[in-house]
Order: C-alpha cells, then sequence, then structure tokens
C-alpha cells in the first residue's frame, strides 16, 4: 500500500528516548536490583543447581542463583513468577545456564511493570559472567534428526514442529555469553529446535558477550525483541530455522559487535533440508564501529532462504547487506530470498562480492526498496533514526513511500503501516527494557 506517513510527527531525541526505556539501578550489598524487574530487596537468595525433576514455581519475594548447569527435565514444568529475580555467574570456570531439555516446559510470564531479570551475581556485573538460557525442542532440523548443542550437551530436534517448551514473555537476559573455548560461547536465549507450539515474545538480551539471541533449526516464533550490545551477532540463525519473527530491534554499542543478524542455512552442506527459511517484518538494525570497521547490517551466507518486509538498516560501518556463497546467491536469484519494502540507510547498501545476483534487491520497481549507494530509489533526504525509532517528515504531497501490510502474511502478524520496529509513539519497549 501507499503510505502517505509512514512515520508520523517528529524526530523523537535520543535523551527522551532512552530515558522512556532505561531501567535504574541500584546496588543492595551483593545484589543488583533493578527497578521494575525482581520484587525481593533484601539479601536472601535460593540456590538452584543440578536437575530440576519435578514442578517447581520461582516466586518474585525471593532471588534465586543459578550454581553451574541447571536443567528441567523431560515431563517437568518450571513456572517463574512476574518479576522474579535469577542471578548467576561461574564457579571455577564452569559457567552457570538454564536449560530446559526436551519434553520439559518453561513457564516465564512477566509483565512490563514487572519483567523476569536473568543477570549476573557480580557487584560490577560485565559481558559474559555466566551462561544464559537455553530451550532445546523437538522440531525440524537439517543437521539430522536430533543432533547435539555445543553447550551444555542437550538433545534437541525431532519431527513435531508443534512441539511446545512453554512461554517466555517479558524476560530480560544481561550480562550472558560465558566463553568455554575458541568454539564454544553461550548466548544469550538460545532455541534449539524449538516448536511454534511455543510463545517467546517481549525479549531483551543485553550487554551479552556472544549472540544476543539464536536459532538452531525448529519453527519457533519470536515477537517484540530487542538485543543491545551484543558482543558478536545480535540475532541469528542456522540448522533450518523456518519460523516467524515481528517487531525486531538490534542495537550495536561501540564495545563490541559484529552483525545485526547472521543468517546460514548449514555450514557443512548449504542445501540442507529443511532450508533456513524465516518470514520477518518490521526489523530495526542499528549498527556501531566498534574499532574494526567490520560490522555489517545482516550478513547472509551458507544457503539461506528469507524473506524480510519493513525493514531499516542504518550506521554500520561496513555493509549493509553481504551475500555469500553459491547456494544463498541461487536462492537471491530464484527469490527464495527476498527483502521488500525496506530502508537500506548505510553507507555502503550491498555487497554481492562473492557471487554475482541477477535481481537488484535495491530495484524499486521490483521490491520497493530504498537504499543510498546502489541504483533504484534513493532514500528520502528527510529520512532520520534516533534511538530506535525512524522519523520521516514530507516536503511535497507526492513524496511518498511503500510500505507491506504484514497482517496479509499470516495471524502471526501484526498489521504495521510502517517501516522498522517502532512507530513514532510506538511503546512495546518502555517499562521493562534498560540500555
Amino acid at each position: 500500500m501507499k503510505t502517505k506517513n509512514l512515520f508520523t510527527g517528529i524526530l523523537i531525541g535520543t535523551a527522551v528516548l532512552f530515558n522512556a526505556c532505561t531501567i535504574q539501578e541500584d546496588n543492595i550489598g551483593d545484589i543488583i536490583i533493578n527497578e521494575g524487574g525482581g520484587n525481593n530487596t533484601n539479601n536472601d537468595v535460593v540456590i538452584l543447581e543440578g536437575q530440576i525433576t519435578t514442578d517447581q514455581t520461582l516466586e518474585a519475594s525471593n532471588t534465586y542463583e543459578l550454581r553451574g548447569g541447571v536443567s528441567v527435565v523431560d515431563g517437568v514444568t518450571l513456572t517463574i513468577e512476574a518479576g522474579t529475580r535469577i542471578v548467576a555467574g561461574n564457579t571455577g570456570g564452569v559457567f552457570a545456564y538454564l536449560a530446559i531439555e526436551q519434553g520439559a516446559k518453561i513457564m516465564a510470564e512477566g509483565t512490563a511493570n514487572q519483567p523476569i531479570v536473568f543477570t549476573s551475581n557480580k557487584s560490577t556485573p560485565n559481558p559474559g559472567d555466566w551462561g544464559g538460557l537455553l530451550l532445546a525442542g523437538k522440531a525440524p532440523i537439517n543437521r539430522g534428526n536430533v543432533a547435539t548443542t555445543e553447550v551444555a550437551n542437550l538433545t534437541y530436534g525431532g519431527t513435531d514442529s508443534a512441539d511446545n517448551s512453554g512461554i517466555l514473555r517479558y524476560v530480560r537476559l544481561e550480562y550472558t555469553g560465558g566463553k568455554i573455548n575458541a568454539d564454544a560461547e553461550y548466548n544469550g536465549l538460545s532455541l534449539y529446535g524449538v516448536g511454534n507450539g511455543t510463545t517467546i515474545e517481549y525479549i531483551q538480551a543485553f550487554n551479552g558477550n556472544d549472540d544476543g539471541i539464536e536459532f538452531f533449526g525448529g519453527t519457533v516464533n519470536l515477537k517484540y525483541a530487542l538485543v543491545t550490545g551484543a558482543g558478536d551477532d545480535s540475532f541469528d540463525w542456522t540448522d533450518g530455522w523456518v519460523g516467524n519473527g515481528q517487531f525486531w530491534i538490534a542495537q550495536q554499542t561501540s564495545n563490541a559487535g559484529d552483525r545485526g543478524i547472521e543468517a546460514d542455512n548449514l555450514k557443512s552442506d548449504n542445501a540442507a533440508t529443511p532450508f533456513s527459511n524465516p518470514t520477518l517484518s518490521n526489523i530495526t538494525l542499528i549498527g556501531a564501529e566498534d574499532g574494526d570497521g567490520k560490522n555489517k547490517g545482516i550478513l547472509f551466507r551458507r544457503g539461506t532462504k528469507a524473506a524480510i518486509y519493513n525493514m531499516i538498516i542504518k550506521g554500520f560501518p561496513s555493509k549493509g547487506i553481504e551475500f555469500n556463497d553459491d547456494q544463498t546467491f541461487t536462492n537471491l536469484n530464484s527469490n527464495d530470498l527476498v527483502i521488500r519494502n525496506s530502508i537500506i540507510d548505510n553507507e555502503s547498501s550491498f555487497d554481492y562480492s562473492a557471487g554475482t545476483a541477477t535481481v537488484d534487491l535495491a530495484d524499486f520497481g521490483i521490491f520497493n526498496n530504498y537504499s543510498l549507494s546502489q541504483s533504484g530509489t534513493a532514500v528520502p533526504e528527510a529520512f532520520q533514526i534516533s534511538g530506535f525509532r525512524g522519523a520521516y517528515e514530507y516536503t511535497t504531497t507526492t513524496d511518498t513511500v511503500d510500505n507491506f501490510d504484514p497482517s496479509t502474511l499470516g495471524s502471526f502478524f501484526t498489521a504495521a503501516n510502517y517501516v522498522g520496529a517502532l512507530e513514532e509513539g510506538g511503546s512495546w519497549t518502555s517499562d521493562w527494557t534498560r540500555l
């Protein structure tokens, strides 16, 4: 559709936006209390370690500490009350983590006013202080019928696309990404073969040492997600992930970072099926220079497919979008890898250096994209972005921008007549997130 006011109103200042989203911290003993998450303001700590073998509820009146690997086993449900605070670290080089094994469930339903917070147990926290949150499901992957996770030794994969690992809602994961060795690190949230019976929405990964949120195959969907200050990629997929996503924000910092999205099919066999082939809409990727000049908006490689609509990419010192590997170019040229109705407002928009693309994603006539340095339709001069939001002021009555109605993609998607993850005046990041 043609949208006259793609972004309404005037540019929102960075300070105003950040004040709306930042959660203040106070140090109380060895426990860091965040307003808006964690009701316990005393030093009582309940230790969790080993396997959880019976149904259990974590109450908001307590603070819980993970010691080593904590696993919820098959047939068991872990319930976490809104406002609960869970802290973790490492002991003798063994990083704490929480794993939801195949057949187990986590029911973690926070609210905007009372998010569930997983964070470091250090009085001065840093990225990589602990592991992260891992879910392993029974949905299809392309690494074989089942596989084993690179950390925590979990089995994942299977044939149940509708597998249900529970609910994550209004959950914040801070200072994750403990590094085991050069090949194995924890992510903020790792989704291994998770099925679409699982509900995951309103998730923030904050200042992790590795990826923010990573999909290893499966069919799970993700809505309302924010990754801030990831040490590696903000969002990552591989192993044949075929879920949906809407309203994602990646915001890099000058401390560390790599790609806004790293998108793979399978490294050992780029044509493995099922292909990674997610459908995404309303994505905002905001880059930063961390000193190496290599940060990219998206890297599509190893044969991934995808369909992405209504996206903004801005501020990455390297490429807006890069494509690698022959199978990826085959998918691009057959329109199995498409980007539509998006603004690639990056100094270098596209890089096809690893192959030849016959399809030009910047071509307005086909894909309705806008790019800064590619042929096609230029980014409107009045377009600006601050914080998470884009702002656009029209100078003539004929100055219009095409956007796509994502609600036509299926019942998962919400109608949104704007590009990016937040419209002017939008507030889904308020109260429960931090910057």
